[in-house]
């Protein structure tokens, strides 16, 4: 056995220590990692706990006042905290600087195409120098809306006007303009882009021409909703052209980013943030420069029939001001008997039209206006009667109440005039209605006004054509009315077709219904509004019918012959019929715009499940 020297023992206790160093080493730090591993469980409960407790009191102080849920949807899920609805900093803004006027003219040939489209491809305007200090003032929004009570809002009062263009995308877009009559600013623009299958709709807010604040979200109708809602689906904050923050709301769960805390986002929410910023501040501005720039125009559109429906090609459509006589516009109908025209917006001027074509009598359409905020204007279909005809036919007319379709009219005067429209000058025809409510007349196939006058009622007024095929015509006569009530009438020939009618007020805090949801054989709805406060009323027809079918490329309503009448206390206030030629089932007639009524006459086809469509 080889004998062990000094050195040697001396070299084997040092392996030994060393290897019970390294054991303890390792048994410290599996023993610290199992702590800091505890410590991160704890924590992650206990932060996971606060922003429970946090969500909670949000959305009990949402609760309390009064709003609905705030919901946004386009963002990235990597960073959340909760949503700012804009009413929210009212009154307490962090620095009261005074904004600058407008910056931003631009001249238009730079974003209009010589096609006269609307080019927002192009980087005309770029967002400011970001600054993370900067913090958004309500300087707009609370001062013009009212979000707990939409309906006294100030942007009710506002001058609004009604403008329509394309974009190079070939998408029609709508600008709703609203000017602050105090100080001649606009501080509102709603654009809606009718995209493929939805409506891309914006509200963008101005302080003295400077973006402050946006309001976006998708529809398939363009009706009111609550802007404080989770309809409103993302919300933009500005302050000297740069995007201060924006929310986007989801299953209304709101989440927000802002500039200040934007080093602490990954990559693709930067990129986001990013392109957000630079593209709604150049759609903004746009947007503002052609609002100012465009034509505020009146569409007007309808089909010309001969006597037997018919579709009539190559009728002289010329359009008149009434005052003088003069001609305003002139155009033909194609093949389908469809023709359209624009006329300037004009409020203190009333047209009509003239319909003329060789072997045809002429036939005229009265009380064509084109005021403020006007979209389009569909104008009766009349039928053209051949004129060496002269076929006569016998008609009876028949007149009930406007409210309960049961009630004859009895012993009214009517009188009968040439022309669709016609409530004033020659009377060609009269009599006296009998106790069933019914006269009988001898006519000349053509187009007629009929307006019939009762003591209690106002004088109400329907259009009549006299064809081989209608032997009948239904009117409706509206009781008087005082100073402060409207009285909104719809009526249509084809039963058992379910036709539905609504006012929807601003922020859709206001539905009103009629008082009876008419089907049978006779077919009307009356709304009835009183004591008006000058808010915005959008007055909706609907087809339940093929709604509730599944048929929304319908053709029934606007085969259905439907019309609708407005009266006030000064009689028949405007007379909307349904347009020809279209697929839909929702039709938009026209709005009450502070107690004035304009056309709108948008038509839908896409109908959105658990609407105010869907239900009674």
């Amino acid at each position: 056995m080889k004998p062990v020297n000094d050195k040697e023992k001396e070299t084997e206790a040092r392996k030994k220590r060393n290897k019970d160093q390294f054991l303890v080493v390792l048994i410290g730090l599996v023993g610290y990692g199992f702590i800091l591993i505890a410590i991160v469980i704890g924590t992650f409960f206990a932060v996971k706990n606060t922003f429970a407790k946090k969500d909670a009191q949000v959305a009990e102080a949402v609760k309390q006042d009064g709003s609905q849920p705030v919901s946004d949807d386009s963002k990235p899920a990597d960073d959340k905290a909760e949503d700012e609805a804009p009413a929210e900093e009212a009154g307490i803004p962090e620095t009261q600087e005074e904004v600058k006027e407008d910056e931003h003219p631009m001249d238009v040939d730079t974003y209009m195409t010589a096609e006269g489209k609307l080019d927002f491809s192009q980087e005309l305007f770029k967002p400011g120098k970001r600054d993370k200090k900067l913090k958004w003032n309500d300087t707009v929004f609370s001062t013009i809306e009212d979000v707990k009570q939409p309906e006294n809002s100030a942007v009710n009062s506002f001058k609004m006007q009604r403008k329509r263009v394309y974009t190079t995308d070939d998408n029609l877009l709508e600008f709703m303009i609203y000017t602050d009559p105090e100080t001649a600013q606009v501080e509102k623009i709603t654009t809606v882009e009718h995209c493929s299958d939805n409506l891309d709709i914006i509200d963008f807010y101005y302080d003295k021409g400077n973006i402050n604040y946006a309001a976006q979200r998708d529809a398939y109708i363009d009706v009111p909703v609550d802007i404080s809602s989770g309809a409103i689906t993302s919300r933009y904050y500005f302050k000297k052209d740069t995007l201060v923050k924006y929310s986007y709301c989801e299953d209304n769960k709101a989440t927000v980013f802002s500039a200040a805390s934007l080093d602490d986002y990954s990559e693709g929410t930067i990129q986001q943030y990013e392109y957000l910023e630079s593209n709604l501040i150049n759609k903004a501005y746009i947007v503002y420069n052609a609002a100012k720039t465009l034509a505020e125009d009146q569409y007007i559109e309808g089909y010309i029939l001969d006597e037997y429906d018919q579709s009539l090609a190559d009728v002289q459509i010329k359009l008149y001001n009434s005052d003088d006589m003069t001609e305003v516009a002139r155009t033909t109908t194609d093949g389908d008997g469809h023709y359209n025209m624009a006329i300037p917006v004009n409020d203190d001027r009333e047209y009509f039209l003239s319909a003329y074509k060789d072997g045809f009598d002429e036939v005229r359409i009265y009380r064509i206006t084109a005021r403020t905020g006007s979209g389009v204007y569909y104008v009766p279909t009349p039928r053209l009667t051949y004129a060496d005809d002269g076929a006569e036919y016998n008609e009876q007319i028949v007149v009930r109440d406007s409210v309960d379709n049961n009630a004859p009219i009895a012993d009214a005067s009517i009188r009968l005039r040439a022309g669709l429209n016609c409530m004033d000058g020659d009377v060609i025809a009269s009599s006296v209605l009998d106790a069933t409510g019914a006269a009988m007349f001898t006519l000349q196939a053509g187009n007629y006004t009929a307006e019939v006058s009762k003591g209690g009622y106002e004088n109400s007024f329907f259009n009549v054509i006299v064809t081989m095929g209608r032997p009948a015509t239904v009117g409706y006569a509206v009781s008087d009315l005082s100073e402060d009530q409207v009285q909104i009438v719809l009526a249509w020939d084809t039963a058992p077709l379910d036709l539905d009618s609504r006012l929807i007020g601003s922020g859709a805090a206001n539905v009103v219904r009629p008082a009876q949801d008419s089907l049978g054989a006779l077919t009307t709805e009356t709304i009835s509004l009183s004591g008006d406060n000058g808010n915005i009323y959008r007055y909706f027809v609907s087809d339940y019918s093929d709604i509730t079918g599944g048929d929304v490329n319908s053709g029934n309503m606007t085969g259905s012959g439907a019309r609708v009448y407005v009266y006030t206390d000064e009689g028949l206030e405007a007379l909307y019929n349904v347009p020809g030629g279209h697929l839909g089932v929702v039709w938009e007639p026209f709005m009450l715009h502070d107690k004035t009524v304009v056309p709108v006459n948008n038509y839908y086809n896409i109908i959105d499940s658990g609407s105010f469509w869907t239900t009674k």
